[in-house]
């Protein structure tokens, strides 16, 4: 007997979709798991949304091979799960995995701080990030922000010469960013407080204060536990 599709109230799958573009030139599992990532980080995708291969594979006009893969490794990061009788849902908020994928995120990205303190940044590099940022904390557009920042975080690591560390971060962080989106879209003038963040973790680098670059790396990576709960 087939399962029945249930699907939160409201929910319109092809909706949350919208705007998945795949490049058949690029591997296309990595493109899913991105894309599926993301909507889930930003709720578009919230959890307990039935997760169908077949109906998510012939909205985005792909085989559910490459589907399949996507969803596998969501499932190992923890924001898919299956459910005895329901099958795989969007996972709910994981006050466990968000506490360590945070733990994890402060202390590599605190050493990265306190290694750019000690060889410096590339200024040229750094400006066009600075000003996406800045231009979408004007306006206070923390989706546009939430990319910048992205952005921001990757460069840092590169430029410190460790950009594998930052793609280790990645592998755990999405539950830190299904907290910081919800935070940070929900409180007026946010993404300017974490532009000022950044401006004052730089202040740090350029000054070469290596304890302070990193204490204002961790102090920022962890407001996120100002509207978390305890």
């Amino acid at each position: 007997m087939p399962r029945v599709k249930h699907v939160p109230h409201g929910f319109d799958l092809a909706a949350a979709l919208a705007g998945i573009e795949i490049d058949r030139a690029q591997p296309i599992a990595r493109q899913l798991y991105l894309a599926l990532r993301q909507r889930i980080v930003d709720s578009r995708l919230p959890a307990g949304t039935p997760i169908h291969e077949s109906d998510i594979a012939a909205l985005c006009l792909v085989s559910r091979t490459p589907l399949r893969a996507a969803l596998q490794q969501l499932a190992s990061e923890g924001l898919v799960v299956t459910r005895p009788q329901v099958g795989s849902i969007v996972a709910e908020r994981d006050r466990t995995r968000f506490l360590e994928a945070l733990f994890i995120r402060a202390a590599i990205e605190g050493r990265i701080a306190r290694r750019l303190a000690q060889t410096g940044v590339d200024e040229k590099r750094l400006a066009p990030v600075l000003a996406r940022q800045e231009a979408a904390a004007r306006v206070d557009d923390y989706v546009s922000f939430f990319e910048a920042d992205e952005l921001f975080h990757e460069v840092l690591a590169d430029m410190a010469g460790v950009p594998g560390a930052w793609q280790l971060a990645q592998t755990v962080k999405a539950h830190v960013d299904r907290e910081r989106f919800i935070l940070m879209s929900s409180i007026h003038g946010r993404s300017q407080r974490a532009f000022d963040d950044h401006m004052r973790i730089l202040a740090a680098i350029r000054s070469r204060d290596a304890d302070r670059a990193e204490a204002e790396m961790v102090g920022h990576i962890e407001t996120v536990l100002n509207a978390s709960g305890p």
